[in-house]
């Protein structure tokens, strides 16, 4: 089946076969590059369609729920599902839902609710649902998608790392579920390179089920490339230190080798357009990609396809400047990685887009402290400066930064208990206004966007029914950004 989805491109490992055999675990800890998606995809597939076994079908949950932190990888996963449902003929039978803020929402999978069905999410839309107060959805829908999303539902949550309070509230939600009932057995699992156990442990889910690793046999099969593959690591100390992009640039220049990728990965916007336009003036003969999260979506499908299309062994190459949106889910294969030092998990993440398939030789990792911290705590980033100046000149492994000992500050988060979900099953308008906000259990109270839309107009003046600007024309700006640049512009 496996062979058949993915038109030959490979069969499955060892631990993707165990999967497909035994069921879902809770929680699938594997390095980067090896196949999650994958093993969450088809095991489930298999044991709902193509099972010889009937109880196995009538036990595997109908709706299988694929829930990502950022849209960016929400869109690239279900054009991955769609890839192969189509490969395997399945594509007329089995929908695969997108689940998006901004996006027009479909109601098939409302008036099909028995169906089989595949929806791919970010975890706002997804967990809004299943606590009864959905996120672009009508008030009277609330209620419908609540049910509907807490029962018979096999829940995938990819890149926990990345899920902030989101984790601590589909933990709560699993444990929830099991002592309260369910009309239909709901199941969950969490998938991530990197696995900080102790965050999964929530007052009414206190216990990790089943658990898949890598086993020997993994390890001596046909992963053993990718796990082996190395990469040397080297410390780059600009001399400006507040304003190293120009240094950085010329060292990316002169390490970069035609026909290849390198990537650099930045902790900011801002920095990662500096270090751009710096690469930009240098005029090289490798095409320089800019890849960051504050795009208009068309704009931003243009640099993703830009950044991830093949490159060509016999010319120049490529360099891509990017944010932490490559962190995670993003299949790409660097000989040469540029990283700002930040929290270890995430370090470990862009390492992981660094000789990803072991094909590279002498594959470089460069890294540099920040000229600040922000976004993250000074803290974490203080330890993985440290951590990385003592590995200076070693070539490093996936499983051997993985299994490094660094600390990692824990987020306070509001935690969901059951008096929360309890008053949540009012959906009665308050006379005020003041609905129950259900934000502090998805995603962290700073992050504040707004959305931002320009039209060329010339000497015309707007018309009073001109149309809104669409999804396609919004561009998401920090509010303290927007401020400066609208009093600059006044």
């Amino acid at each position: 089946m496996v062979l058949e989805a993915t038109r030959g491109a490979g069969s499955p490992y060892e631990y993707q076969r165990r999967i497909a055999e035994e069921g879902l675990p809770e929680l699938l800890a594997v390095p980067t590059g090896c196949g999650k998606t994958m093993a969450a995809v088809l095991p489930w597939l298999y044991r709902r369609r193509f099972h010889s076994d009937p109880l196995v079908k009538e036990a595997t949950p109908h709706w299988l729920v694929f829930v990502l932190p950022m849209r960016t990888l929400v869109e690239q996963t279900h054009r991955v599902i769609t890839g192969w449902l189509q490969n395997l003929g399945l594509s007329d039978d089995l929908a695969c839902h997108l689940l998006l803020g901004g996006e027009r929402l479909t109601n098939e999978w409302r008036m099909h609710p028995a169906d089989d069905a595949i929806i791919v999410g970010t975890l706002d839309m997804v967990l809004s649902r299943a606590l009864n107060r959905g996120y672009g959805a009508s008030r009277y829908a609330w209620p419908v998608d609540f049910g509907l999303f807490n029962a018979g539902c096999q829940f995938v949550f990819d890149e926990i790392q990345l899920m902030g309070p989101a984790l601590a509230t589909s933990r709560q939600l699993h444990g929830l579920r099991a002592k309260l009932g369910e009309a239909m057995p709901c199941r969950s699992m969490w998938m991530s390179a990197t696995v900080a156990e102790h965050r999964l442990q929530t007052a009414d889910a206190p216990q990790l089920g089943a658990r898949v690793e890598l086993d020997d046999e993994d390890r001596s099969g046909r992963l053993r490339a990718r796990l082996e593959a190395t990469k040397t690591v080297r410390e780059l100390r600009p001399a400006n230190t507040k304003a190293p992009a120009n240094e950085i640039a010329a060292a990316l220049l002169a390490e970069h080798r035609p026909g290849t990728l390198t990537l650099a990965v930045l902790n900011t916007v801002d920095r990662a357009r500096e270090l751009h336009a710096q690469l930009t003036r240098a005029a090289p003969a490798a095409e320089v990609v800019l890849l960051h999260s504050r795009f208009r979506p068309p704009d931003r499908q243009i640099a993703v396809e830009a950044a991830l299309s093949a490159v060509d062994a016999g010319g120049p190459g490529r360099i891509v400047v990017s944010t932490q949106v490559v962190e995670a889910g993003v299949d790409i294969s660097s000989t040469v990685l540029f990283t700002e030092a930040a929290p270890w998990p995430s370090v470990v993440q862009r390492a992981g887009r660094c000789n990803r398939d072991g094909a590279a030789i002498d594959a470089l990792l460069l890294w540099s402290e920040p000229p600040n911290t922000a976004p993250y705590p000074g803290a974490d980033v203080g330890a993985t400066t440290e951590a990385l100046r003592s590995m200076e000149n070693e070539p490093v492994t996936p499983a051997s930064l993985r299994d490094r000992c660094v600390p990692v500050t824990d987020e306070i988060v509001a935690e969901l208990r059951r008096r929360d979900l309890i008053q949540l099953f009012d959906t009665q308008p308050d006379l005020a206004g003041n609905d129950i906000d259900v934000s502090r259990f998805i995603r962290v109270a700073d992050d504040l966007d707004v959305a931002v839309a320009w039209r060329p107009l010339g000497k015309q003046r707007p018309e009073p029914d001109d149309p809104l600007p669409g999804r396609d024309e919004r561009c998401p700006v920090p509010l303290a950004e927007l401020r400066v640049f609208l009093k600059q512009a006044v």
